[in-house]
């Protein structure tokens, strides 16, 4: 009815913490909207950027007030206490709100998640592809010594200057040479939104020693098949990177007591040619990386929140690197479900993927 207020959609991006937007091509979100008003399900959709690399994610404990943690973080919060505030004014019910995030997107909701947060963010969460698991946190001391480290690629002279000193020279670089730097942001334990103190680890949070925010009503936790792809693509087109197969045996034969059931199970030998032997280290890497972690992550909060687990499986239709339609990608599933190119899609995996958007759409709204 005209009167009625709309369910609301926040996009949460991915890319590691030190790359990516909201607005890229591949997240448009125009299918995924008019699929829902042509199921009389009308929503509002949000994406929302937020600081990434150094800027989101440097941080020193001895330079609290220049340096302080988890800047990207924070930025999400503001946007979604943004979004609460003001929704209204554009339709939307600010009490029926859905956050999805993607990888590192994904991770940024579980962290909300688990922050023991008290103010309402959201209704729902949807996290595609990761988990604190997945991209591990780090403790202050770390980030200092990283802080430490990228000063000194700055040409900023660490063994002279205090650490406020070193920020406040920092502060003043061009802005071009600290992204050049290309730091991977990475979360700070120990803090108001991580509460923590050291590393979150599989067992813990599997076994539920992580706290879970009251209001979250329900959540999503999802994994591809080959989350590895990422790792996949980047490696095959790196010359300096051979002999995989060897490289993984000798790794684990020096950190499992019992290797060999591993290389068994993935089917690795020394005789492994190259591209077969990524393909199935990726395959691992999956498994361990995403699968596993996510599953520990449902495992540990469904006796908080009502939980979903998803494993997405429907190969990746578009050419490239990796055989079309064989493998359940890294951020396929998230394209897929916004529809940016559903119309280069064959009719059979359009027919799949609208039937499965459409139970996204009705959890969303109903």
């Amino acid at each position: 009815t005209p009167n009625s207020k709309l369910p609301v959609v926040v996009f949460i991006h991915g890319g590691a913490f030190f790359l990516g937007s909201g607005d890229r091509k591949y997240y448009n979100p125009l299918t995924f909207c008019t699929q829902a008003s042509e199921m009389g399900k009308p929503l509002i959709f949000v994406s929302v950027n937020y600081r990434l690399g150094a800027l989101g994610f440097f941080h020193s404990p001895n330079a609290e007030g220049l340096m302080p943690s988890n800047n990207g973080l924070h930025d999400q919060i503001t946007a979604f206490d943004w979004i609460r505030r003001n929704i209204d004014g554009f339709g939307g019910d600010r009490d029926n709100i859905t956050a999805i995030g993607q990888s590192a997107g994904g991770e940024s909701l579980s962290l909300h998640n688990m922050s023991g947060r008290r103010t309402i963010l959201y209704k729902r969460s949807i996290m595609f592809s990761g988990t604190p698991l997945t991209m591990p946190d780090k403790t202050h001391s770390e980030h200092q010594n990283n802080f430490l480290q990228q000063a000194k690629e700055l040409d900023i002279d660490i063994e002279n200057l205090s650490s406020m000193q070193i920020a406040e020279q920092m502060i003043k670089c061009d802005i071009s040479k600290i992204r050049d730097l290309g730091f991977v942001g990475s979360p700070c334990v120990d803090t108001d939104i991580i509460p923590h103190r050291d590393h979150a680890n599989q067992r813990d949070i599997s076994a539920g020693k992580v706290s879970q925010v009251p209001w979250l009503e329900s959540q999503i936790i999802s994994s591809c098949t080959y989350d590895g792809s990422i790792s996949n693509i980047m490696m095959r087109g790196d010359e300096s990177r051979k002999d995989h197969a060897t490289s993984f045996i000798k790794i684990a034969k020096e950190v499992l007591n019992v290797p060999e059931k591993l290389l068994q199970i993935y089917d690795i030998q020394d005789t492994t040619p190259d591209e077969e032997a990524l393909q199935k280290i990726c395959q691992f890497e999956s498994d361990i990386g995403f699968f596993s972690a996510a599953l520990a992550v449902a495992k540990g909060t469904a006796n908080k929140t009502t939980t979903y687990f998803q494993l997405f499986d429907l190969g990746n239709p578009f050419p490239g690197p990796l055989e079309q339609k064989k493998f359940a990608s890294h951020t396929w599933d998230i394209v897929a479900l916004l529809g940016a190119y559903e119309d280069r899609l064959s009719e059979d995996y359009v027919e799949k993927i609208r039937e499965w958007r459409a139970r996204y759409i009705r959890y969303i709204t109903d």
